[in-house]
């Protein structure tokens, strides 16, 4: 019997190498379809957690915002009650307003009312009543103007009083007080055409005439007078213009140098001594011996004197003191014409001004108002006469009732009337 190999063959390297691969094939299947689940696992975790951390983000900004819109409607609310409570306040105030002014209203309403019954009642006083009103009212005026004019001769207010008569006549309208009206026009017409004196201007001079008395220089040195006011002697001034005069010439030399030094000196030295021996001495004219008596004390005590002298003349200017006026300022010429030193600037203006003060007029005749008075006084004798005739009017005979009107007889002229 015969043996039978049933043993596969031995593989050659052909068969054997698509084998081998197909194996390695089916292990990298196998480790593919091993390990796609892990990786979708991994995957869907980070997502997982990608998507924790977004939700966890956005409900922490979900509550802040929340937190920040609470934080404003609570601010929100809180306004809105601020609001409301200021503007309970501002309607209560608007209502007391409403009130005030309602109660404002018909105070006004009232007073207009009495205004205008008081204006019609006036009307009818001034325009269809008598005249005695009117009258009144300028004698009032007109004897303002007389007490400005008696009392403190002030023109201008005696002329405002009559401007102001004058208008309310204007104003009536009255043919019938023509008379008092051309009157008032003529007082007014010389009142205008007086000269009035310039008040302030007189007494400002009478104020620089008191400053000059207290600082002029006298006759005889005191300490109220400046050193400037006395006058310089004229020598000083004289050899400096004598030194300048010299011509100049070529510097002498040797011996004419030395008597040229020594003339000079001389002449220097007795001009010294000219001008010391000239302050021992000063010769005057004096009118009154006893201004070169007096002392400091009594030259001081003299100032004084003359500058209540000045006051009293200002005083004297306010009242219309003509009498005073001019013996104060007549003694103040005399003695600024005698004591003072009438070499000196401030002396001589104090002297002039005293006596152009003296001079001047302060008493000047001022008009009155009597025929304004007068024509005032006739104008409402006339216009009593006619209330007279008017309420003495007798009813007809025809045996009418004694409530029946009574016929008034027409108004007669006044008696001042052109």
């Amino acid at each position: 019997m015969t043996d039978t190999d049933h043993s596969s063959p031995a593989p050659t390297p052909e068969s054997a190498t698509p084998a081998s691969a197909l194996a390695t094939a089916q292990a990298g299947a196998g480790r593919t379809r091993s390990g796609g689940p892990v990786l979708a696992v991994v995957l869907l975790v980070l997502l997982a957690l990608v998507l924790g951390g977004a939700l966890y983000y956005q409900n922490r900004q979900y509550r802040a915002l929340r937190a920040d819109l609470q934080r404003q409607h609570e601010q929100s609310v809180q306004l809105v009650q601020e609001t409301r409570a200021q503007a309970g306040q501002a309607l209560s105030l608007v209502q007391e307003q409403a009130a005030r002014i309602e109660d404002l209203r018909g105070a006004l309403d009232t007073t207009s009312s009495q205004v205008q019954e008081l204006d019609q009642a006036l009307r009818m006083m001034t325009d269809s009543g008598s005249d005695l009103l009117l009258l009144n009212d300028i004698d009032h005026l007109v004897t303002i103007a007389q007490q400005q004019l008696a009392l403190g001769g002030n023109v201008a207010n005696a002329i405002i009083s009559l401007e102001a008569a004058q208008a309310q006549l204007a104003r009536a309208n009255r043919p019938g007080l023509a008379a008092l009206q051309q009157s008032i026009n003529g007082d007014l017409d010389r009142l205008r055409a007086v000269a009035t004196i310039d008040l302030p201007a007189l007494s400002a001079r009478i104020d620089r005439l008191s400053d000059l008395i207290g600082t002029a220089p006298l006759l005889v040195p005191d300490t109220a007078a400046p050193a400037a006011g006395q006058v310089a002697p004229a020598a000083p001034a004289q050899a400096p213009a004598a030194a300048s005069q010299a011509p100049a010439g070529p510097a002498p030399e040797g011996w004419r140098a030395v008597a040229a030094g020594a003339w000079q000196w001389t002449r220097d030295a007795a001009g010294m001594l000219s001008q010391d021996l000239r302050g021992l001495f000063d010769v005057r004219r004096v009118d009154d011996a006893a201004a070169l008596l007096m002392s400091p004390d009594q030259a001081l005590r003299f100032r004084e004197v003359l500058k209540q002298r000045a006051v009293t003349a200002q005083l004297a200017l306010m009242m219309r003191q003509s009498r005073i006026w001019q013996a104060e300022l007549g003694q103040l010429s005399r003695a600024i014409d005698q004591r003072y030193d009438m070499r000196a600037e401030s002396s001589r203006e104090a002297l002039k001004i005293a006596r152009e003060l003296h001079d001047t007029a302060i008493e000047v005749a001022l008009p009155t108002v009597d025929n304004s008075l007068a024509a005032i006084a006739a104008a409402r004798d006339a216009a009593a006469a006619e209330e007279d005739e008017q309420d003495g009017g007798v009813p007809d005979d025809s045996g009418q009732d004694d409530d029946a009107p009574v016929t008034q007889s027409p108004a007669v002229a006044p008696a001042g009337a052109v």
